[in-house]
């Protein structure tokens, strides 16, 4: 399991002439102030500088939209990644740009998973399957001020880009499913895409085959070569170069016909996506109103402009993409008609041999004896292959057989239930803890957290719930184990007493040798033992006084950032 801590953030605003350093402890940090002084804004920023934004922004911050640089290290390696708007820019310790990403998903997105060894791959909403976004690596250990202590798993907002992957996303953090497992089904599912190409060029085989052998005579002879001495000695040179012509004709003709048979199914996906999205945008723009309730939750989503302009630019890239295929189809059908054509002018070649091919000994023409001879070549060549082919699909075959066998062994029921009752021994333990007794244990039961409560109750029930996973999480998973951080954990009200526990019991039970990042409006005497950032000035997160010295620090990265971008000339 790969550690991942975050070592320093500094928040750095151009528009307002003002900037904010916080440097972590690499066990525990403290971040101090009343409402209103920033303290959640600047744990948001955190997580949305790696790509992971929160449910819930303030709406001043998102004008705002400062420049934000978050340093961190993985098994002690140490790295920078800088936010500028949409931009994320991935740097080294010896600060030398390792990656520039403009697209959360498509690029962002994989880069940190193979960076943390984060390999759960998962459906989006077009079942397209592709590596979560950062939200979902960090989803076990942040809990939000907003949106975090009023259910399980919520405090990103990004969780409806994929297909129900809550009960997939628990299991791999918790180690149900460990990287091992999704190593074993990637490897199946590629297996299973080399089957369909190798079924799909034994049957472009076969079918050459077929029509070759359909074209030619199919009579046989038994020939003494010596009666033809003469001509075969005539037709040695002609022939290797004749020979050589057919194979590079032969093998440059079935490969352009493969190339074909690919775009076309490619042209055919993308005129169907393109479609759809389409239909997307009519349905968005003319039928959806401007506020779409979830039949699910209830809750509101708003179908603004910039939904509607997203689903935009997918039809864009769309088209983008089905006008390059066209155009790689027509460049396609060129390269065959030249290959044709040279073919042809092969044939003016062999009429060169028709003489000698003419010439007879007996009843025999020396043109039968060739034809002959050809066939059974073109016979073995292309029955080798098929025999080739078939030996590589039985050996694929065995390969999927012994990668399922190994996902259904990682998958054993024994593994789960020794998670299982980890869980819930600590999450029992915790509810007693914390007072919480209207919490049922048909509430808890499932791993994946349905915690059935209310009142100043809730926030006690999902506490024991949290720290249940992150022991579990440090116990069985492979998955990269994150710094946690929990924002404003008395919530509903919480009597003095109640308020008390679960600060003690969040300095009791942090997991040992794990980074934890706690943001709270009062100390209430309890002495965390850690390092203090203190916020005090109410509106204002961002100070005058530190922007000169964050924009020391965050200049030179900016600098390098934007000139990889073409911004600087």
């Amino acid at each position: 399991m790969k550690k991942l801590l975050f070592n320093e953030l500094l928040i750095h605003s151009t528009k307002e002439k003002k900037a904010k350093r916080i440097t972590f402890d690499p066990q525990r940090t403290l971040i101090y102030g009343g409402n209103d002084t920033g303290k959640s804004s600047a744990i948001k920023t955190l997580f949305s500088t790696f790509g992971a934004s929160p449910a819930k922004v303030n709406p001043q911050w998102k004008d705002i939209d400062p420049i934000s640089l978050v340093k961190f290290s993985v098994d002690g390696i140490e790295f920078s990644i800088l936010k500028e708007g949409k931009t994320y820019s991935i740097f080294n310790a010896a600060h030398e740009l390792l990656k520039t990403c403009k697209s959360v998903t498509d690029d962002l997105g994989p880069f940190l998973a193979e960076l943390l060894d984060f390999k759960i791959k998962l459906p989006n909403q077009k079942n397209n399957v592709i590596t979560p976004p950062p939200a979902f690596i960090f989803m076990p250990f942040y809990v939000d001020q907003d949106t975090g202590w009023g259910d399980t798993w919520k405090s990103f907002g990004s969780i409806k880009q994929l297909k129900n992957p809550i009960e997939s996303i628990i299991h791999y953090h918790t180690g149900i499913r460990p990287n091992e497992y999704y190593d074993a089904k990637s490897e199946l599912s590629a297996y299973e895409e080399g089957m369909d190409n190798l079924k799909r060029e034994l049957s472009v085989t076969n079918g050459v085959l077929h029509n070759m052998r359909s074209k030619m005579s199919t009579t046989e002879f038994n020939i003494d070569v010596e009666q033809f001495k003469d001509e075969i000695k005539e037709l040695l040179v002609e022939c290797d170069k004749l020979k050589k012509i057919e194979e590079k004709h032969k093998n440059t003709l079935v490969d352009l016909h493969n190339q074909m048979f690919v775009i076309d199914s490619q042209i055919e996906i993308a005129d169907r996506t393109l479609k759809e999205s389409k239909r997307d945008y009519k349905y968005a723009t003319d039928v959806l109103p401007d506020t779409v309730e979830c039949p699910t939750c209830g809750a509101g989503y708003e179908n603004s402009f910039s939904e509607r302009f997203e689903i935009a630019l997918d039809t864009d890239r769309c088209q983008e993409l089905l006008d390059e295929l066209i155009s790689d189809k027509d460049s396609l059908n060129d390269k065959i008609f030249r290959e044709s054509t040279s073919l042809n002018k092969t044939t003016v070649e062999i009429a060169k041999l028709e003489e000698i091919l003419q010439r007879k000994k007996g009843e025999i023409v020396l043109k039968d004896v060739i034809e002959s001879a050809g066939r059974n070549e073109v016979n073995r060549i292309f029955g080798d292959k098929v025999e080739e082919l078939n030996e590589e699909i039985r050996a694929n075959l065995l390969k999927q057989e012994e990668l399922k066998g190994k996902l259904k062994s990682l998958e054993n029921k024994k593994r789960k239930a020794e998670i299982t009752d980890l869980y819930l021994l600590r999450i029992k333990q915790n509810l007693q803890n914390l007072e919480v007794s209207s919490v049922k244990e048909k509430d808890y039961k499932k791993i994946s957290g349905n915690i059935n409560t209310t009142g100043s109750s809730l926030p006690r029930a999902l506490m024991s719930y949290y720290f249940s996973i992150f022991h579990v999480i440090q116990r069985y998973s492979s998955a990269v184990y994150c710094p946690i951080v929990i924002d404003s954990p008395n919530q509903q009200a919480q009597d003095m007493g109640h308020i008390d526990k679960i600060l003690k019991f969040i300095d009791e039970n942090q997991p040992k040798d794990t980074q934890m990042i706690l943001g709270i409006e009062e100390l209430y005497d309890i002495d965390f033992k850690c390092p203090l950032v203190e916020l005090k000035e109410s509106h204002s997160l961002l100070q005058e006084k530190d922007y000169d010295e964050v924009g020391y620090y965050v200049s030179p990265l900016l600098e390098i950032a934007r000139k990889e971008r073409g911004m600087l000339f």
